[in-house]
């Protein structure tokens, strides 16, 4: 792994600077900081690719550090990752607030920091190609155009819904609609035992996907502070920053909102249907293929039967006349014997010619199964 990668690391605790230093130096270029004030000094000449920040510090505290992170220009796609003693809903809210994209708890495991670090990593490569794509597309063209009517926006994105064909698309497609009326937010999919976690940040973020799963089990909308959560079976939806200041733009807001994420759990719903339909045909596909398989091993193997058959009734028939000769039997016992032999065969035959029936209904079957297949 390429040393470029590198790690900011802030906390008070000398131990747990050694620690993590420790845990990461093979594989990162790492630097521990014991005062966000020595760590602001050296972001004078260098950056980090990543945060590693102590929640609790004297001089200031790792959330207030992150605002700052997040308020510059030059520092604020860097990925920040708290390490906190305290795992409630409250101190993750709190690190979300402050634009951190990850939470570790004190005490941790190494592997959980490489893993978080490598998480970080990705983010980081993540938000580059978005930011490329975002450069190419339109959608930074529409954001800077008039403010476009509210209702047309969401006309919009209920015409544009039918035609997204999985999970990712209509994430993608509320957070576009929410960005056209200026909110911020986070978006989780739930179809076919998958779960997706998208927002403008990148996908799957793990404190993001920590504060998603905690609040998909609470009511089915609900607000608290400036957030506005709607909950439905394959679908949340949480927005981060409703304009409380304006009352009558909020309160149409949450109707836009409620009519936009019901749509999209309808979707969702239909996508899922479809493809357990398509699970079921492919199954009952596999099903038809063998049964016509086995259909045509018995049609051939009736035929090596039935061959085998008519070879033999031609050897009895050899070998029991040249068993008359040496029998010594009267005209009539070899008649009688003839006739009595003679009779089993036809039985045979037609017990055959029946088979060569059953064949070609098998035969009239297996085309019907290659039909279907």
């Amino acid at each position: 792994m390429s040393s470029a990668f590198r790690v900011f690391v802030v906390d008070d605790d000398a131990f747990v600077l050694d620690v993590i230093r420790d845990i990461l130096a093979p594989d990162y270029a790492v630097e521990t900081f014991d005062s966000v004030k020595a760590c602001e000094q050296r972001l004078v000449v260098e950056q980090p690719d990543m945060f590693l920040l102590d929640v609790r510090m004297p001089d200031k505290d790792g959330y207030a550090f992150c605002r700052e992170i997040k308020d510059t220009a030059g520092l604020r796609q860097i990925p920040v990752t708290f390490v906190s003693s305290q795992d409630t809903i409250d101190a993750r809210l709190m690190g979300y607030d402050a634009g951190g994209e990850d939470f570790i708890v004190k005490p941790f495991e190494a592997e959980e920091v490489r893993r978080k670090v490598q998480v970080a990593r990705q983010i980081v490569q993540d938000k580059r190609t978005l930011l490329q794509q975002l450069a190419d597309s339109e959608l930074l063209s529409s954001l800077v155009m008039a403010n476009m009517d509210e209702y047309a926006i969401l006309v919009r994105f209920i015409r544009e819904l039918i035609s997204w064909e999985n999970e990712q698309e209509i994430a993608a497609g509320l957070l576009e609609m929410m960005q056209r009326y200026r909110l911020n937010g986070v978006v989780q999919t739930r179809i076919s035992r998958r779960t997706l976690t998208q927002s403008a940040q990148g996908t799957n973020i793990p404190l993001e996907t920590s504060i998603m799963n905690h609040v998909r089990g609470l009511e089915r909308i609900f607000e608290f502070r400036n957030r506005s959560v709607h909950n439905y079976e394959r679908l949340t939806m949480m927005v981060s920053n409703m304009p409380l200041d304006d009352p009558d733009y909020c309160g149409r807001l949450r109707d836009h909102l409620c009519i936009a994420a019901e749509s999209a759990e309808a979707r969702l719903r239909a996508l899922e249907t479809d493809e357990a339909s398509q699970r079921s045909q492919a199954g009952i596909r596999g099903v038809l293929e063998r049964v016509r398989a086995m259909t045509e091993a018995l049609g051939q193997a009736h035929l090596r039967d039935r061959a085998a058959s008519s070879d033999l009734f031609v050897r009895m028939e050899q070998d029991l006349a040249k068993a008359f000769v040496h029998l010594g039997l009267s005209e009539d016992q070899e008649r009688h014997l003839g006739d009595l032999v003679h009779g089993f065969m036809k039985e045979l035959v037609d017990l055959l010619d029946q088979g060569e029936q059953t064949h070609e209904s098998m035969q009239e079957l297996g085309k019907l199964l290659g039909q279907l297949t």
